[in-house]
């Protein structure tokens, strides 16, 4: 893919130091825009869609990225690629600055069509900051035609990473489910039964195990257990001690969870935490 002889990437860029908001940069013609969001520590990110295409990149911290029922820990130095209209969400176990490129739904087309994690190179991280002082109106809006197709470039020659163990965990459309899930996801340690989430659901606890069955192919623990493992992942991925992290995600003892752990994921807990 040739970008540089695209056309829209020869729309002047205007004022960059007249800022605009996230909002009127989703709208706007150009066609990369980067953003930096501050995320205090363990904000989860809420599931959103956009038609841009994003790419997250985790600069110095661990990010979590959950795209349709896909879930990634992506570490420091790697990027995970957001096709547009793609539902997902975004979240951190430490205080972060998350960066982006966001790319024009018409040029994200003739990129990558899945979600996927790439090698963040340090072309793109060079790229990433000095689009983001022209967008803090900083820079020199002169490189921006430049500095758009290497982006692209960049991020069209970028080869998937193999899929970053975590386990599987649909997502339900049932607005009582959601209910449920959307509080387990935030609050994995939560572990009130299914008949007291029928009294919060306005369900009674049968019709919700057997709605958990319909929607996910899983049984309500069975969707918890798996919520939990994901949680715990990208802690242990920190290097917080696997003590702490079973707590964190609902076990009352470290070896209850390590057993967990083997049984979904084939690997101790220890394995995640000792490679890095």
């Amino acid at each position: 893919m040739d970008i540089t002889e695209q056309p829209a990437l020869s729309s002047s860029i205007t004022d960059r130091a007249k800022l605009r908001s996230l909002n009127e940069l989703h709208s706007s013609d150009d066609p990369v825009f980067a953003h930096a969001a501050h995320f205090p520590v363990s904000r989860q990110g809420k599931v959103h869609s956009h038609d841009r295409a994003q790419l997250v990149c985790a600069t110095t911290s661990v990010v979590d990225v959950m795209a349709g029922e896909r879930r990634w820990t992506v570490q420091p130095g790697h990027a995970a690629w957001l096709p547009g209209g793609v539902g997902h969400s975004v979240s951190a176990l430490s205080d972060s600055v998350f960066r982006s490129f966001y790319v024009r739904s018409d040029i994200a087309r003739s990129l990558a069509a899945q979600a996927v994690v790439f090698d963040l190179s340090p072309l793109l991280t060079g790229i990433l900051s000095r689009l983001l002082e022209i967008y803090d109106g900083q820079g020199d809006c002169g490189l921006y035609p430049h500095l758009a197709a290497l982006t692209l470039d960049e991020i069209a020659r970028a080869e998937p990473l193999p899929n970053i163990v975590s386990p599987r965990v649909p997502l339900p459309r049932d607005r009582r489910l959601k209910l449920i899930c959307d509080a387990l996801i935030e609050q994995p340690a939560d572990r009130r039964t299914l008949e007291e989430w029928g009294k919060a659901a306005g369900a009674s606890a049968r019709t919700l195990e057997r709605l958990f069955r319909e929607e996910t192919g899983m049984s309500f623990n069975a969707w918890r257990q798996a919520c939990r493992i994901a949680a715990a992942i990208p802690r242990l991925e920190l290097g917080t001690p696997v003590q702490l992290v079973s707590w964190e995600v609902g076990y009352d003892s470290p070896s209850a969870f390590a057993a967990i752990f083997r049984r979904v994921m084939g690997i101790n807990p220890t394995s995640v935490t000792s490679r890095h």
